[in-house]
């Protein structure tokens, strides 16, 4: 079909809400009890594997790094799932409470299993298959979605007005441009928002929306929803115009078709150089008030109960006021260049001699571990929806406990 376009018009941008959009980013998307037939039903069983799917609609695995190995690690998806346990890691003393409290599903940050392997004879695969325990890990996926890693240590530091530190993520982003009949504008845009579309930034639902002009002539073997075969027509129609991530763009394609009313719509599909607005890792935020930077140290330490912090002061003093905050939940030294001259100083982990010997800025090393545990009180808010128990590794029962201090 040939479409001749004239978008003189109008152009409308509807960037806060055309139709409801059904999976809203910040209430989550799956709703278990909502499969309840009437009051007093019994509920349908848990699965691992909707729990799996539950948590990729909000930290979609194709976000992870490409170095990564996120998802679902080792056991049975079909197997019924009654107790969560949540960690950091799956370690010995996560797999030993597993054990003891009956947990069906282990959810981890980091990976269980991140090399390929050859065998499987290692004592803790062992120990979790004979005790049929599923494993489940978001890692990077989890670093870079809001409500994620960084949005956690974020509210944990009363961090407000927050940006993404860096753009970088495993998605890319698409323009998507759609022609429809006016009366099935609202249909389609509802179904390429419930696939994904329409998201940027703390918004969903935008959509850029034109009247335009068009014309085709069905051929022999076309079945046109208006027309005729073989006899040109004119029709006015609607341009729909909205960003889309690169692992939602299969799916918004689908829904779009399914709602569209012609045989053949016309579309098209613009690949951005710019990143998505939606992911990115590390944050940029604000305190309500000046702290010195000494008070500011010890609030990091008391707030995320480290037991130590590395404090370095580049050429600043512990009097110096800090107010703009850059942090990154676990290693976040190869973010060092972009928070030069965004922030006062850096909240991360894992910083090398010669990486702080070489910062501008002050730099405050919490711990690996202890900037991205407050992350499990968001993964626990992820899954309140369903009816399940959930338990946790504590920070006191973690491996993480036997590090040495020196005093």
């Amino acid at each position: 079909m040939q479409y001749i376009h004239n978008g003189q018009m109008r152009a409308v941008n509807h960037c806060e809400g055309l139709v409801p959009r059904p999976f809203a980013r910040f209430n989550y998307p799956f709703n278990p009890r909502k499969s309840m037939a009437k009051k007093g039903a019994k509920m349908k069983q848990i699965k691992v594997e909707d729990i799996v799917e539950h948590i990729h609609k909000i930290a979609n695995p194709n976000l992870a790094y490409d170095w990564d190995n996120v998802g679902f690690q080792l056991g049975d998806a079909e197997a019924e799932v009654k107790k969560i346990l949540l960690t950091l890691d799956v370690t010995e003393n996560a797999i030993r409470k597993a054990i003891k409290e009956n947990v069906d599903l282990i959810i981890s940050h980091h990976p269980f299993i991140f090399q390929p392997i050859k065998n499987i004879t290692n004592p803790l695969y062992l120990k979790l298959i004979r005790s049929n325990i599923s494993v489940f890990c978001a890692h990077t996926n989890l670093d870079v979605v809001q409500k994620g890693v960084n949005y956690a240590l974020a509210e944990k530091l009363g961090l407000e007005n927050l940006e993404f530190l860096s753009s970088v993520s495993g998605s890319k982003l698409f323009h998507f441009a759609v022609y429809v009949p006016e009366n099935s504008m609202e249909a389609v845009a509802e179904a390429v928002f419930g696939a994904g579309a329409g998201n940027i930034g703390n918004y969903e639902n935008c959509l850029n929306d034109y009247e335009v002009s068009g014309q085709f002539k069905p051929l022999e073997g076309s079945k046109p929803n208006v027309g005729v075969k073989n006899k040109l027509k004119k029709v006015v129609e609607r341009k729909l115009e909205f960003f889309v991530d690169s692992f939602n763009l299969n799916r918004v394609i689908s829904a779009m078709k399914s709602a569209h009313p012609y045989e053949t719509p016309a579309f098209a599909v613009y690949p951005q150089e710019k990143s998505s607005e939606n992911y990115g890792l590390g944050l940029i935020g604000e305190l309500s008030n000046k702290m010195t930077i000494a008070d500011f140290s010890q609030k990091v330490k008391r707030d995320l109960k480290a037991p130590f912090i590395k404090l370095w002061l580049a050429d600043r003093t512990q009097s110096d006021f800090v107010q703009k905050i850059a942090i990154c939940g676990g290693t976040g030294t190869s973010l060092l260049n972009k928070v030069y001259g965004r922030a006062d100083i850096f909240v991360s982990a894992d910083f090398t001699y010669h990486i702080l010997l070489d910062s501008k800025i002050p730099i405050i090393d919490a711990g690996h571990f202890y900037t991205e545990y407050p992350a499990l009180k968001n993964l626990r808010e992820m899954l309140s929806d369903f009816e399940v128990e959930i338990i946790e590794l504590k920070a006191e029962e973690h491996e993480i406990q036997r590090e040495m201090i020196i005093y």
